[in-house]
Protein backbone atom coordinates (compact mmCIF):
# COMPACT_ATOMS: atom_id res chain seq x y z
CA UNK A 1 0.00 0.00 0.00
CA UNK A 2 0.99 3.45 -0.86
CA UNK A 3 1.09 6.11 1.49
CA UNK A 4 0.82 9.24 -0.23
CA UNK A 5 1.64 11.76 2.31
CA UNK A 6 5.15 10.10 1.93
CA UNK A 7 5.21 11.19 -1.85
CA UNK A 8 6.35 14.94 -0.44
CA UNK A 9 4.05 16.75 -2.85
CA UNK A 10 1.86 19.75 -2.43
CA UNK A 11 -1.06 18.01 -3.29
CA UNK A 12 0.34 13.82 -1.98
CA UNK A 13 0.26 12.83 -5.82
CA UNK A 14 3.55 12.78 -7.69
CA UNK A 15 3.61 15.45 -10.76
CA UNK A 16 0.48 17.27 -9.33
CA UNK A 17 1.03 20.93 -9.36
CA UNK A 18 -3.25 22.68 -9.17
CA UNK A 19 -6.25 20.81 -7.92
CA UNK A 20 -9.81 21.87 -8.45
CA UNK A 21 -12.70 21.56 -7.28
CA UNK A 22 -15.79 21.93 -9.67
CA UNK A 23 -19.86 22.59 -7.77
CA UNK A 24 -22.61 21.75 -9.76
CA UNK A 25 -26.22 22.83 -8.62
CA UNK A 26 -29.29 21.58 -10.20
CA UNK A 27 -31.97 23.56 -10.75
CA UNK A 28 -36.11 21.99 -10.66
CA UNK A 29 -38.30 21.67 -14.31
CA UNK A 30 -41.08 22.48 -11.99
CA UNK A 31 -41.72 24.02 -8.79
CA UNK A 32 -43.14 21.43 -6.84
CA UNK A 33 -39.93 19.13 -7.78
CA UNK A 34 -37.71 18.24 -4.88
CA UNK A 35 -34.32 19.85 -4.99
CA UNK A 36 -31.14 18.29 -5.23
CA UNK A 37 -27.96 18.53 -3.21
CA UNK A 38 -25.39 20.26 -5.55
CA UNK A 39 -22.39 18.18 -6.76
CA UNK A 40 -18.73 18.64 -6.06
CA UNK A 41 -15.89 16.61 -8.44
CA UNK A 42 -12.54 16.93 -7.71
CA UNK A 43 -9.92 17.20 -10.58
CA UNK A 44 -5.51 17.32 -10.22
CA UNK A 45 -3.78 18.43 -12.76
CA UNK A 46 0.21 18.42 -13.79
CA UNK A 47 -0.32 22.12 -15.58
CA UNK A 48 1.28 24.65 -14.01
CA UNK A 49 -0.68 27.83 -12.85
CA UNK A 50 0.79 30.21 -15.64
CA UNK A 51 0.04 27.40 -17.91
CA UNK A 52 -3.59 27.24 -17.04
CA UNK A 53 -5.70 29.50 -14.77
CA UNK A 54 -9.19 29.19 -13.34
CA UNK A 55 -10.78 29.49 -16.59
CA UNK A 56 -8.94 27.49 -18.78
CA UNK A 57 -9.07 24.96 -16.31
CA UNK A 58 -12.81 25.09 -16.42
CA UNK A 59 -12.53 24.88 -20.08
CA UNK A 60 -10.99 21.90 -19.73
CA UNK A 61 -12.80 20.28 -17.26
CA UNK A 62 -16.09 20.98 -19.16
CA UNK A 63 -14.50 19.66 -22.75
CA UNK A 64 -13.61 16.73 -20.82
CA UNK A 65 -17.03 16.21 -19.62
CA UNK A 66 -19.12 17.39 -22.80
CA UNK A 67 -19.60 13.86 -24.62
CA UNK A 68 -21.04 12.62 -21.19
CA UNK A 69 -23.51 15.84 -20.91
CA UNK A 70 -24.52 15.83 -24.33
CA UNK A 71 -25.08 12.38 -25.32
CA UNK A 72 -24.65 9.71 -22.93
CA UNK A 73 -26.19 11.22 -19.76
CA UNK A 74 -29.35 11.84 -21.87
CA UNK A 75 -29.92 8.78 -23.21
CA UNK A 76 -28.87 7.39 -20.26
CA UNK A 77 -31.74 9.62 -18.19
CA UNK A 78 -34.26 10.06 -21.44
CA UNK A 79 -33.75 6.28 -22.82
CA UNK A 80 -32.98 4.47 -19.41
CA UNK A 81 -30.04 3.19 -21.34
CA UNK A 82 -28.04 1.73 -18.67
CA UNK A 83 -31.12 -0.41 -16.90
CA UNK A 84 -31.53 -2.48 -20.22
CA UNK A 85 -29.73 -5.02 -21.21
CA UNK A 86 -29.03 -7.48 -23.95
CA UNK A 87 -27.40 -10.76 -23.88
CA UNK A 88 -26.12 -10.58 -27.91
CA UNK A 89 -23.62 -8.23 -28.33
CA UNK A 90 -24.07 -7.50 -31.89
CA UNK A 91 -27.73 -6.36 -30.79
CA UNK A 92 -26.59 -4.58 -27.78
CA UNK A 93 -24.16 -2.64 -30.42
CA UNK A 94 -27.24 -1.81 -32.49
CA UNK A 95 -29.44 -0.77 -29.84
CA UNK A 96 -26.82 1.84 -28.65
CA UNK A 97 -26.73 3.03 -32.48
CA UNK A 98 -30.15 3.66 -32.71
CA UNK A 99 -30.75 5.14 -29.45
CA UNK A 100 -27.94 7.58 -30.51
CA UNK A 101 -29.31 8.41 -33.64
CA UNK A 102 -33.01 9.15 -32.35
CA UNK A 103 -31.50 11.13 -29.22
CA UNK A 104 -29.27 13.15 -32.53
CA UNK A 105 -32.70 13.12 -34.63
CA UNK A 106 -34.91 14.44 -31.72
CA UNK A 107 -32.68 17.10 -30.07
CA UNK A 108 -31.92 18.27 -33.38
CA UNK A 109 -35.78 18.67 -35.07
CA UNK A 110 -37.80 21.66 -35.58
CA UNK A 111 -41.41 21.63 -35.77
CA UNK A 112 -43.74 24.38 -35.38
CA UNK A 113 -45.16 24.24 -32.31
CA UNK A 114 -42.17 22.75 -30.57
CA UNK A 115 -39.93 25.12 -28.58
CA UNK A 116 -36.14 25.07 -30.02
CA UNK A 117 -34.70 25.36 -26.90
CA UNK A 118 -36.86 21.84 -25.10
CA UNK A 119 -34.93 19.35 -23.43
CA UNK A 120 -35.29 15.71 -25.06
CA UNK A 121 -38.04 14.35 -22.50
CA UNK A 122 -40.18 17.81 -23.92
CA UNK A 123 -39.55 16.87 -26.98
CA UNK A 124 -40.44 13.10 -27.10
CA UNK A 125 -43.47 14.16 -25.22
CA UNK A 126 -44.21 16.33 -28.35
CA UNK A 127 -43.47 13.31 -30.89
CA UNK A 128 -45.88 11.24 -28.71
CA UNK A 129 -48.32 13.73 -28.97
CA UNK A 130 -48.02 13.90 -32.68
CA UNK A 131 -46.96 11.00 -34.43
CA UNK A 132 -47.14 12.04 -37.71
CA UNK A 133 -44.42 14.58 -37.08
CA UNK A 134 -42.01 11.77 -35.73
CA UNK A 135 -42.71 10.13 -38.83
CA UNK A 136 -41.68 12.80 -41.32
CA UNK A 137 -38.82 13.13 -39.46
CA UNK A 138 -37.55 9.70 -40.08
CA UNK A 139 -39.26 10.18 -43.76
CA UNK A 140 -36.48 13.05 -43.80
CA UNK A 141 -39.50 16.06 -43.74
CA UNK A 142 -38.85 17.53 -41.12
CA UNK A 143 -36.08 20.36 -40.85
CA UNK A 144 -32.94 19.92 -38.64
Amino acid sequence: MLDWQALATPLGLPGMRQAVCSRTSFIPLEPDLPAKPCERRFFATDLSPHRAGAQRLGDLIREHWGIENRLHHVKDRTWLEDRHWVKNKRTGVLVTILRSVASCLVRKARFQGLDPQAYCPERIEFFNQYPENAVGLLKGKARL
